[in-house]
């Protein structure tokens, strides 16, 4: 089970990803924002810990589909800008996989 910190890690992660993916994402990725918003919702909601642990795997999943997914997000914008905004977020995708890694 995740312990606070995690989970708090998790939420403050998806956000951020989120915010780019929102402001980079030029409309393609609707269904990421999604399932983003609801792993934030689920995080915040008041259901037991054990059915909020198996959304978020599911979700997870979902974020991460070969084609549309997080996986094929990349940020253009001017050189030295692109290069800082992705790297925010590939930091921020590392550390949701260092906290969901051990749950696949």
């Amino acid at each position: 089970m995740l312990e606070n910190d995690e989970i708090l890690q998790l939420r403050t992660s998806y956000i951020e990803i989120g915010k780019l993916v929102q402001k980079y994402g030029n409309g393609q990725y609707n269904g990421v924002l999604n399932i983003l918003m609801g792993q934030v919702n689920c995080i915040d909601s008041d259901e037991n810990d054990d059915e909020k642990m198996q959304y978020l795997i599911e979700s997870y999943n979902r974020l991460f589909v070969s084609r549309g997914g997080l996986s094929d997000f990349v940020i253009y914008d001017e050189n030295e800008v692109r290069n800082q905004l992705n790297e925010r977020y590939n930091d921020e995708v590392k550390k949701v996989w260092a906290i969901m890694k051990e749950y696949f």
